[in-house]
């Protein structure tokens, strides 16, 4: 039960506080917004994952998410999904651009954080870091939620 507890509160505080203003005082980098950040539960032998959250860049200026760790996978990308000839195919990002006023969604069959050999199964109610590193707000970790097979609609 307190682990539930536990888990529901940092969820809403993921879901509720901005990441925003990165570097306060700086007025050419801020205004990220980072929220939602989850993953699905796997099983013992699944090997990869995927996390998903919201991006929404409220300041005036591009940015761009130029990178991805954390220590839940041996490799930590940034994915799109994309439909080519009737067959969803997944590429890497190198770098992705988030405009002034734009909200990029991180979604089952969008762009997501790809976890590739994991260090350990991820299990329902666990929460783990991630940290995105922008071209000019910088690092900024977030926490995952890792939610059930049906994901956030649970």
């Amino acid at each position: 039960m307190k682990k539930l507890l536990l888990s529901t509160l940092i969820l809403i505080a993921n879901f509720y506080t901005p990441a925003a203003s990165m570097h306060e005082g700086d007025d050419h980098v801020h205004g990220l917004e980072i929220s939602q950040p989850w993953a699905r539960q796997t099983g013992n032998r699944t090997v990869s994952a995927a996390i998903y959250m919201n991006v929404a860049n409220k300041g005036a200026f591009l940015d761009q998410l130029i990178d991805v760790t954390s220590d839940a996978a041996e490799r930590v990308q940034v994915h799109q999904s994309l439909e080519q000839d009737g067959i969803m195919r997944m590429h890497h990002v190198s770098a992705l651009p988030i405009a002034p006023n734009e909200n990029l969604a991180f979604e089952p069959g969008g762009y997501h954080i790809m976890l590739t050999r994991l260090a350990s199964p991820l299990k329902e109610g666990d929460i783990f870091p991630v940290t995105l590193t922008f071209e000019k707000a910088g690092d900024v970790t977030v926490h995952v939620l890792v939610t059930g097979i049906a994901g956030l609609q649970e």
